[in-house]
């Protein structure tokens, strides 16, 4: 089905916010040039979005929504288990390589905004922990003789947050490029925990 012309202006709206704050940054971007770059008028972009903020958030919960997709879709245990493993942090820190004024507005700049955006950041670590949690169940299930437990939620959410201050340090000291660097170690974190089995 093809876009309505309303549809298509708003979807314009929201890839043009991601290649200006790609270009300038979320503090930088103006919504004078988010306009210029899908080619709406100013009166069409405040029929869609009351600020720059809504849209940021609206830009947000797609790539959320996005990066869970292609980590979830991408991840086979269709090789050893710790692989597996492996191969889920690797996508998920190329994603983050490949726009790194994006991933530093995100990771940087989202909770600080307001409290809206600060809610909008902590419903994607939930989501993110869920995922994590998932993904251990479906290698419980392909790996029945390596010893491991679940991965409760709690637990989930505490090794996304030692995950995500590594990402923090990175991105706040402008080497968003050095990211993948960390897979070994988010691997063997998660790992360790999952296969620390008692008796």
């Amino acid at each position: 089905m093809m876009a309505t012309p309303d549809t298509a202006a708003r979807e314009r709206i929201i890839a043009a916010v991601a290649v200006v704050i790609a270009r300038d940054g979320y503090r930088g971007s103006k919504i004078h040039d988010i306009a210029k770059e899908a080619r709406v008028s100013l009166r069409t972009f405040y029929l869609y979005f009351p600020n720059k903020e809504a849209l940021f958030l609206e830009l947000h919960a797609r790539v959320v929504k996005g990066v869970i997709s292609a980590i979830d879709g991408g991840v086979s245990f269709d090789q050893p288990w710790r692989d597996a493993m492996s191969q889920g942090f690797e996508t998920y820190f190329r994603i983050l390589t490949a726009e790194p004024r994006l991933t530093t507005a995100i990771i940087s700049e989202l909770t600080t905004i307001s409290d809206e955006s600060f809610e909008a950041w902590e419903y994607a670590r939930g989501e993110f922990a869920t995922l994590m949690s998932t993904l251990v169940e479906r290698g419980r299930a392909a790996n029945p003789g390596i010893p491991s437990r679940p991965l409760s939620p709690l637990m989930a959410r505490s090794i996304l947050g030692g995950v995500l201050e590594l990402v923090t340090s990175r991105v706040i000291s402008g080497e968003v490029e050095r990211l993948p660097e960390l897979v070994d170690t988010a691997t063997d974190l998660l790992w360790s925990v999952v296969t620390n089995v008692e008796g």
